[in-house]
């Protein structure tokens, strides 16, 4: 018999009014096309690519971009985009990516490509491929499950077909990491055992395509664990406890008091750079 906050918890947290879905799919549209990016130059040598998947955190929600300081390109990194004008053209990686949305803010994955460059030398090539609001359990039509096969749009295989084609472009390139950030969307609508298969099930296929790349997972926002859901805590678990399931795996706990606002409880810019950054701590430190 189902319990009955459970109950509760997918109709407050669960799929959007069907009319509200259908204006979100028309402004998206409309956004992928006016997206463009710059492209990069040429790259003589390959590219050690890191791929970001995940939802709104790993997408990049801080507020605070600095387009022509901390956020600015660095020109030894680039993206392969995930949608725009110019996808299927390497362009310069600087904030914001261009995630299967393109948004405005700060994400962690500029900060931690930026650093990889610094200390290998070599060019890094991101795939950045999350979306807001996304999870395991089928939502809005998205779904990262990677055995299902009834959602509309399987966030897992379209982001290994981008990661497949940023590979190909150059038979040198190599998938040097996995940055992992999500869970908060499951929160409401999975137990924590049916999320942490899932989560394996996902990694387990990642590490059976790709080899033994690195995974990091990034935690989620403290302030948000300390007022939120009631399985918050249950989901956290999960995380930590994967580097013991998963070889090759880190778990980084998010840094507290780096949100955009009270009410806004995601990572602020100056949190995710942060966050980046201990990403790249425990990556150096796994291989």
């Amino acid at each position: 018999m189902s319990d009955p906050d459970d109950i509760l918890d997918r109709q407050r947290h669960g799929d959007s009014p069907w009319r509200e879905r259908l204006i979100t799919r028309a402004k998206e549209v409309v956004i992928r096309a006016r997206a463009s990016g710059t492209p990069a130059p040429p790259n003589s040598g390959p590219y050690r690519v890191v791929a970001v998947l995940g939802q709104s955190n790993a997408y990049g929600s801080g507020l605070g971009l600095d387009r022509a300081g901390l956020d600015a390109p660095d020109p030894r990194v680039h993206q392969w985009p995930s949608a725009g004008r110019r996808k299927g053209t390497i362009l310069l990686g600087g904030e914001p990516l261009l995630h299967d949305v393109p948004g405005k803010r700060v994400g962690f994955g500029s900060t931690f490509a930026s650093l990889l460059a610094a200390d290998g030398g070599d060019r890094v090539l991101l795939v950045p491929y999350a979306r807001g609001d996304t999870s395991f359990a089928p939502k809005n039509g998205f779904t990262w499950d990677a055995d299902d096969t009834r959602t509309r749009v399987n966030l897992y295989r379209r982001a290994v077909r981008q990661i497949d084609s940023a590979l190909a472009t150059d038979p040198r390139n190599i998938l040097t990491a996995i940055l992992w950030h999500q869970g908060e969307s499951d929160v409401p609508l999975l137990d924590a055992a049916v999320y942490r298969t899932k989560l394996d099930r996902l990694l387990t296929l990642l590490r059976e395509r790709y080899g033994p790349v690195p995974v990091i997972l990034g935690g989620m926002v403290p302030e948000e664990m300390a007022v939120g859901h009631r399985k918050y805590p249950a989901i956290n678990a999960v995380h930590v406890d994967t580097p013991t399931r998963h070889p090759m795996c880190a778990f980084v706990p998010g840094p507290a008091g780096m949100t955009n606002s009270a009410e806004d409880r995601h990572y602020s810019a100056t949190g995710q750079r942060e966050l980046g950054r201990r990403m790249f701590e425990v990556y150096r430190a796994l291989v």
